[in-house]
């Protein structure tokens, strides 16, 4: 097991862009892996001809690092469970960019928002179904690159889908692809009424990838010990 850091605190860091962030990360405050967002502006020209020239210079400092990498698919602005089919076809490509520079920078995990439903007028299930089917386009996609990807669990909101034990164990067996895997992020759990130990108990086969922050079961992201977890 590697304890890591994700680069997206340092988003408000004007000095440190994402190479030196990473480096940091490592050389400077003694991490032993990283998460890197996929999106802009975290990640200069994410998905466009200009995240070429980013994406050089990562792998240019992660050469000289003995660092594990994982990567963080975008979810910003996008939902892999929209009904929008070309929202959808924007949600693959930008998966699938995730996935191809997961495997240029030798990282085997992409971790992967479920989605919501965007609006109470769409049937929680046809919307469910939805982010299945693209969740089954994408483990196909990563299949052929040797990338395992990671559904996370997320904090306890209306319209979000994959919060409950139950809806996570669900899209695991739905799926039935075996690259897909579960990340645990124990903030997130810890805003439903079951606790994050019931979580790691519940779905501990399932798990390959891991998510500590803090919070007293609202949506935050604090330091380990200034919460109540």
């Amino acid at each position: 097991m590697q304890i890591g850091v994700s680069t997206a605190i340092f988003w408000d860091y004007k000095k440190l862009d994402l190479p030196s962030a990473i480096f940091h990360s490592v050389e400077g405050l003694g991490f032993e892996a990283v998460e890197i967002h996929c999106e802009d502006p975290l990640f200069e020209g994410w998905s466009t001809e200009k995240a070429e020239a980013t994406k050089k210079e990562i792998k240019d400092t992660l050469s000289t690092l003995d660092v594990g990498v994982s990567l963080h698919a975008p979810y910003h602005d996008l939902n892999i469970a929209t009904l929008n089919a070309r929202v959808e076809e924007e949600v693959i490509r930008q998966h699938k960019d995730c996935i191809e520079t997961a495997r240029f920078f030798g990282s085997e995990i992409v971790n992967v928002h479920p989605g919501f439903r965007s609006s109470r007028k769409f049937k929680r299930e046809v919307v469910f179904q939805k982010m299945l089917q693209n969740f089954a386009e994408i483990c196909e996609i990563a299949e052929d690159y040797g990338i395992i990807i990671c559904v996370e669990n997320l904090a306890s909101k209306r319209k979000a889908m994959g919060v409950k034990i139950s809806e996570l164990k669900s899209i695991i067996k739905r799926v039935n692809d075996e690259n897909l895997k579960l990340t645990l992020d124990v903030a997130h759990a810890n805003t439903t009424d079951e606790e994050p130990r019931v979580y790691a108990r519940e779905l501990k086969d399932y798990i390959q990838h891991m998510h500590l922050s803090d919070n007293t079961g609202n949506d935050d992201h604090l330091s380990l010990g200034q919460g109540n977890i």
